[in-house]
């Protein structure tokens, strides 16, 4: 009785107690103004390295290799230990909880792409898709496509106890340091979401890439988007073929750093 208890209330609370806009709105305000204070000049001048370190670490392990590839398409997997520290540094980007973030990925992008079910197809505008469904998002989502995930340890924990490990170490470092804070994890997290909202709408218009794959969706490998997604550019050979770790896999051009850091992390 305890443990359908419990599993009744994961469910609940992982559609009903979403705010994304609590994370979202001061990362634009602080973001904003880490711009700001580089473009004026005020940054210190070590702010790249760590905004590049911090953006490898939060984004291209944490988010990209971490919430997608590992734990939406188990598309690779590592030890408990190395899961676990991938998953945290996922959860400080700010995207929110790995349950929740494969809950719209694979239950609505994937399964329904670019049809009214999929929450942020860019056919119900561009805008739509690249920030206005969170606003827009409800409450009603299907746990059905993360079952599994309920069932893991790791991820029920980082997903009951997200804005806990979000915010208190967010606070804990900016209080401690900072300018660190502001380029090492806020700005990077700043550029990661919009380099992800981005993806989610140019990446689903035809004419926006080329298709490698006849998927039934509008996915669309851009070659304009690389330099922001990297690896996730190549939308459409993930969308043919979402199991593969390694989405430049058709071309030779198709660059993907984040595969050659899953290649280290799948061996740790």
């Amino acid at each position: 009785m305890k443990r359908h208890k419990m599993a009744t209330s994961m469910i609940e609370n992982t559609f009903k107690q979403r705010n994304l806009w609590g994370g979202i709105i001061p990362m634009q305000i602080f973001g904003i103004y880490a711009i700001y204070k580089i473009v004026v000049g005020e940054a210190p001048n070590w702010w790249w390295i760590t905004a590049i370190s911090g953006f490898v670490l939060f984004v291209m392990i944490g988010i990209t290799a971490g919430y997608h590839r590992m734990i939406c398409h188990k598309s690779f997997s590592t030890s408990t230990i190395t899961k676990a520290a991938i998953l945290f540094l996922g959860a400080l980007a700010g995207q929110e909880s790995p349950i929740f973030w494969a809950t719209v990925h694979r239950g609505y992008h994937h399964k329904h792409a670019d049809s009214k079910l999929d929450v942020h197809s860019p056919r119900y505008g561009f805008w739509h898709a690249y920030i206005l469904w969170m606003f827009r998002l409800e409450n009603n989502l299907s746990p059905r496509s993360t079952i599994d995930l309920m069932k893991d340890p790791i991820c029920v924990f980082i997903h009951r106890h997200y804005h806990k490990i979000l915010l208190g170490v967010h606070i804990a470092v900016a209080i401690c340091f900072f300018d660190f804070w502001l380029y090492f994890m806020l700005l990077p997290a700043f550029i990661g979401l919009h380099s992800y909202s981005l993806n989610t709408s140019a990446s689903h218009i035809k004419w926006f890439g080329y298709r490698s794959y006849p998927t039934s969706d509008d996915s669309v490998n851009s070659p304009f988007l690389w330099f922001f997604m990297l690896g996730e550019a190549w939308h459409n050979n993930h969308h043919g073929d979402p199991g593969n770790a390694n989405t430049g896999h058709k071309n030779w051009w198709e660059l993907d750093p984040v595969y050659w850091i899953i290649k280290i992390l799948a061996k740790l």
